[in-house]
């Protein structure tokens, strides 16, 4: 977590919690994750105070790596409340990477600034967590349109699809990418008996995927296809993504949303 300060404690506590912010933003945001302000700063307080009392008389086996790393899960788990060991074992790796990015350029700017390295680290924290964020919503704001081609068993379905940056679902056993589809695109691959607005139809090999919009949450149904590929420049091309299935059409009429970072090479 973010790096010690020979000052006094409110600005230790200060630095400490704007780092581990910017490290929760960068493994948030490279985890596909949605971003949650207070949740994040929550978690980048608690993480600040365990690093504090780390320091404490007859406390300094905290700073062991295992409790740090159990501290940084629970940053993690705080900020985003994964629900499957493996995204949040991935999400840690990224925010170990995360750390050793951000390291770096906080002690090539305390070197070359100085006395003035507090301020400088906090500006510096700042702006590489920005530019991370902002550099990888551009990136996932090709918004547009793609045809999908989905396939289960011998069955296909084709459909147009709106490529969607705010669709950030994932499953929680996989960590795969979700496709959100309605119930019309999809029918023809669904058994015989499955209804999705009766989830004790669930077909066996489904599983139920909890999804949360500005328009509140709700559990849908989901399965992992045997192939879906998106029509790029006019050819296809195979991607890793779960299915999930609204009962009804969506906001955007008949489109399925496609997650943007499907759509990034």
């Amino acid at each position: 977590m973010g790096g010690t300060f020979g000052g006094t404690l409110e600005g230790f506590l200060l630095l400490n919690a704007c780092m581990n912010a910017a490290l929760l933003c960068v493994a948030l945001r490279w985890s596909g994750e949605r971003i949650s302000a207070w949740r994040v700063a929550l978690a980048a307080a608690l993480g600040a105070l365990y690093a504090a009392a780390a320091y404490l008389p007859g406390l300094a086996a905290l700073r062991a790596l295992p409790w740090a790393a159990l501290a940084c899960a629970a940053m993690l788990w705080i900020a985003a409340r994964w629900h499957g060991a493996v995204r949040l074992l991935r999400a840690l790796a990224l925010m170990l990477c995360a750390t050793f990015l951000m390291g770096g350029t906080v002690y090539a700017l305390s070197q070359a600034l100085g006395g003035v390295a507090l301020y400088w680290q906090l500006g510096a924290t700042a702006a590489v967590c920005l530019a991370v964020v902002l550099g990888r919503c551009a990136q996932r704001a090709r918004l547009g349109k793609t045809r999908v081609r989905v396939c289960l068993g011998e069955a296909c379905a084709e459909f147009e699809g709106l490529i969607d940056s705010g669709n950030l679902l994932r499953d929680a056993i996989s960590g795969l990418p979700v496709v959100v589809a309605p119930h019309a695109a999809v029918r023809a691959l669904l058994p015989e008996g499955c209804d999705p607005a009766r989830l004790e139809t669930l077909p066996a090999g489904f599983r139920l995927v909890r999804a949360v919009s500005t328009g509140g949450s709700r559990t849908l149904m989901c399965f992992r296809p045997g192939s879906l590929c998106l029509r790029d420049a006019g050819e296809w091309r195979q991607v890793r993504a779960m299915v999930a299935v609204v009962p009804q059409a969506l906001p955007e009429g008949e489109l399925a949303l496609v997650p943007a970072v499907l759509t990034v090479a």
